[in-house]
């Protein structure tokens, strides 16, 4: 349910200023043993990150996902919370980020304009802008003036209008200026968690959520109680003014369509969970009913990438509780498994896409979890999400030991 996003971080991390709750960084370790590239493994980093280290309790951990700016977000169900750390670890509060409270957040996913992207179990999709709760915010506007070309006359019409408008097949009118006001009340509710989307389906059950590829305004749910992935297009509603006259955006979604359905053969979908993409915006799902448990999805046709004996990943009995699937930045594809307590490796380009490889020889290999959630690949280090631990643990991609961080050495 992820998506990374790392350009303009050294940019993002400078603006931006947050609190946080320092922790001490890991220090190299000393241990001058290392191991060739065949027996290249991910070596799981100290110390965990349980409700003692990160310094805030952890309840139901779940889903966890990065911004381009190096914030991980995590998802706390049981708490009703979603936390944000540093990479290093250190709690980050202010800019609204301790404001983050929402009922049951079950998944989440950042986009290219620093939307965290939130489903809860429900028919809803909620959205929260990273960057509108950085920036001083002088004014807002629900309207703008237009020159419509057909008529050559100014008009002036609110987001919603010029939504109708093209819908019904009418010209898109230039924009003039936009009608801003200043409304402290409704540029503090802006930048709050807010719903862009709700089904029509009252019992609609979204489970994950990803967003489409850079600068895209796409979006895609996992929906359980109807058995589909739904695409929804994010449109603004309102504008709002920012310092150097910077014009950011508050969102609703509309439906584009319904890119997957029910049914037990590949390319459909039986009780969806996990969603994420890559930069071409292929789909790779992941679900707890039907044959195919892990799949993927090309980007717009939605025709199977996978299938089955040509692909290990599209073996028979192969996942059993798929919570969650990440990408990494080396054309890696991994899987949690639930059931088996157990991160999966394979590969997904070349002439070995879609097949298992090897995890190494110790660490993330050899390791399990008690009731994993949640899976992030970043930056060459994997976490997952322990929520029967209550915990996060980590593992470094690495081909040599001596480079591995050691947080149980003073530095």
């Amino acid at each position: 349910m992820k998506r990374r996003y790392y350009l303009l971080t050294a940019l993002l991390a400078l603006f931006w200023g947050c609190e946080e709750s320092k922790m001490p960084l890991p220090s190299p370790r000393s241990a001058n043993t290392s191991f060739g590239a065949n027996d290249t493994s991910y070596v799981e980093l100290n110390p965990v990150w349980d409700s003692a280290q990160l310094g805030v309790p952890l309840d139901a951990p779940g889903d966890l996902t990065i911004s381009m700016d190096g914030t991980l977000f995590l998802a706390d169900e049981g708490a009703g919370r979603i936390h944000a750390f540093s990479k290093a670890g250190n709690l980050l509060s202010g800019s609204g980020l301790d404001g983050l409270v929402l009922e049951s957040p079950r998944a989440l996913a950042v986009d290219s304009k620093l939307n965290l992207l939130i489903v809860n179990g429900t028919n809803r999709l909620f959205v929260w802008n990273h960057f509108l709760n950085r920036v001083r915010i002088d004014s807002i506007a629900d309207a703008g003036l237009y020159f419509d070309r057909e008529t050559g006359q100014e008009i002036t019409l609110t987001f919603a209008e010029l939504r109708e408008r093209l819908a019904a097949g009418g010209t898109q009118p230039h924009l003039r200026h936009y009608l801003f006001r200043h409304d402290p009340a409704r540029v503090a509710e802006a930048r709050g968690i807010y719903p862009v989307y709700a089904d029509p389906e009252p019992s609609a059950c979204f489970n994950g959520v990803a967003a489409g590829k850079y600068g895209e305004e796409t979006v895609y749910l996992t929906e359980s109680n109807f058995d589909r992935i739904v695409q929804l297009l994010l449109v603004p509603d309102l504008a709002l003014k920012g310092q150097n006259r910077t014009v950011l955006f508050h969102y609703t979604a509309e439906l584009k369509s319904n890119v997957a359905v029910y049914g037990s053969g590949s390319g459909t979908v039986d009780d969806p969970w996990s969603i994420t993409t890559d930069d071409d915006e292929n789909l790779y799902f992941t679900q707890l009913g039907g044959n195919f448990r892990v799949q993927k999805l090309l980007a717009g046709s939605f025709s199977p990438r996978y299938v089955l004996y040509q692909h290990a990943i599209m073996d028979l009995g192969r996942f059993v509780k798929p919570y969650d699937v990440a990408l990494d930045d080396r054309e890696g594809l991994f899987v949690l498994d639930g059931e088996s307590g157990t991160v999966s490796k394979f590969a997904n380009s070349g002439s070995k896409a879609g097949q298992l490889l090897s995890l190494g020889q110790k660490g993330l290999a050899l390791a399990s979890f008690n009731d994993g959630r949640g899976l992030l690949a970043s930056e060459d280090v994997v976490y997952v999400v322990e929520r029967g631990a209550k915990r996060i643990r980590r593992f470094q991609y690495s081909v040599s030991e001596s480079d591995i961080p050691d947080d149980e050495k003073e530095p």
